[in-house]
């Protein structure tokens, strides 16, 4: 006897996609075996005609995020409520002090924010906003508390919080040398302040302007920087919102020569393009890096289908029409940042699967087991296997939906691709063995989900593993 059972879908499985079931006890996967092998248990859900895959992994969310003079719109239960809606059961936001706190400080508030709230498992990136003896320190002791990714940003320098080379220099040294996990925002804070200035002094302040003023080269001669740095100190790099072809490239070249180095792009670099930032409402498509155009998108889905990137995160930042309209009519001024994580696995599942013919086994690398593997969760998550935490979403790859403001669990007023029509929608998500949506029903609830703890494989830094 099991507590749940999963019958008649395709499962998909490390080696490939098979027609069984799926037994669940507790919070655990404790038995995959032939349609009729798992006979009794307390619950089972019918699958047939739906494919059953591991619960998504979002490693780049941004949850109730202050950031130029906005604070984005959900909080820690609302954002959790639709990214399981979505098919998300574990995700990774970010702990970056606001001016006068440290990482560590930083680090206990946003715990002290999402611990009792959150309705599916969570982590931190911290992010090192500045280096002294003492900070210096604190690498080895965020890796120690479960922490070992870090985010470092070398724009933002008004913000307050971006990093400088010899910043950067120094956490790569702690980081290797402790086990952990370097990630940049990586994008030429001068070239862009001067065509951004440049641009102003002409009067230039329309939205278009901010991916004019970031062309893709200044995010190019960074993402080169830091894989320099990355080689030159023996540390694994990770590339947060990879958006240009170039950066494709560099990821394609570095990895083939063996080194363990990973990219990540984002739902709206593969379908938003510059030419939003054109519309009237273009303001609400500022986000960063921008936007670009078809040329850079096709790069983006020829990394993801030849290993060259590694997986889809969301980005997502929620800022309503509002928030983005307090920034006047100056592109510079206008809070950074699009929503919509709930849609990311749908989105993927359409114009990966369906419209691409991408395996499944690969959308599953992309939406959730590659970042389990980076991020040190697994085979805890991103796997369906005995033993592994039992986080499934069931997909039923017939349902066709279109994209609307009025599915917001949290209250956006706009959506970057509102209006989509997709084909494929999650049915069911279960996390840790206890069903949070079937068929549009929400059961879960607050404190459903926990802090996770991670540790990152010692093959990561060797080679890339995912």
């Amino acid at each position: 006897m099991v507590d749940l059972v999963i019958r008649g879908g395709k499962v998909v499985l490390p080696s490939g996609v098979f027609e069984v079931s799926v037994g669940i006890e507790g919070d655990k996967i404790v038995a995959i075996g032939k349609e009729n092998s798992i006979r009794d248990a307390d619950k089972s859900i019918d699958a047939s005609g739906k494919i059953v895959f591991p619960g998504a992994i979002d490693p780049h969310i941004h949850i109730q995020m202050p950031f130029m003079g906005a604070v984005s719109k959900d909080n820690f239960f609302d954002a959790t409520k639709a990214a399981s809606w979505g098919g998300t059961t574990s995700l990774i936001t970010f702990a970056t002090p606001q001016k006068g706190d440290t990482t560590l400080e930083t680090v206990k508030k946003r715990r002290g924010q999402a611990d009792g709230n959150v309705v599916v498992d969570y982590s931190l990136h911290p992010t090192i906003t500045k280096i002294t003896p003492d900070t210096e320190g604190q690498v080895k002791q965020f890796i120690d508390m479960g922490l070992p990714s870090f985010k470092l940003f070398m724009v933002y320098r008004s913000e307050g919080i971006m990093a400088d080379d010899g910043m950067l220099m120094r956490v790569f040294q702690e980081s290797a040398k402790h086990g952990g996990l370097v990630g940049c925002h990586a994008e030429n804070v001068f070239m862009i302040e001067y065509l951004r200035d440049k641009a102003l002094k002409a009067g230039q302040k329309a939205a278009i302007n901010h991916a004019l003023t970031r062309p893709p080269f200044t995010e190019a001669e960074t993402v080169n920087r830091t894989l320099y740095m990355a080689d030159m100190f023996k540390a694994p790099y990770y590339n947060f919102h990879l958006s240009i072809k170039e950066g494709v490239s560099m990821f394609r070249k570095a990895r083939q020569q063996g080194l363990p180095v990973y990219a990540e792009t984002c739902t709206h670099y593969l379908v938003n393009s510059v030419d939003d930032l054109k519309r009237e409402d273009g303001i609400n498509f500022i986000c960063t890096p921008p936007l670009r155009d078809g040329e850079h998108q096709q790069a983006l889905w020829n990394g993801l289908f030849d290993g060259s990137l590694s997986l889809v995160s969301s980005d997502h930042c929620a800022f309503t029409e509002d928030m983005k309209k307090k920034g006047g009519e100056s592109f510079d001024q206008v809070p950074n940042g699009m929503p919509g994580h709930e849609f990311r696995v749908p989105i993927m599942f359409s114009e990966a699967v369906h419209k691409r013919d991408m395996s499944l086994n690969r959308f599953t690398e992309i939406v959730s087991s590659n970042a389990a593997k980076i991020f040190g969760l697994y085979p805890k998550k991103g796997v369906i296997q005995v033993g592994s935490d039992a986080d499934i979403l069931i997909i039923d790859p017939r349902v066709e939906r279109t994209i609307s403001v009025e599915d917001s669990l949290y209250g956006m007023d706009w959506y970057p691709c509102e209006g989509m029509k997709v084909k494929g929608w999650p049915s069911v998500t279960v996390s840790k063995g206890k069903i949070l949506w079937e068929d549009g029903e929400f059961f879960g609830k607050a404190g459903d989900g926990v802090f996770l703890k991670r540790h990152l494989s010692k093959d990561l830094r060797n080679y890339p593993i995912a």
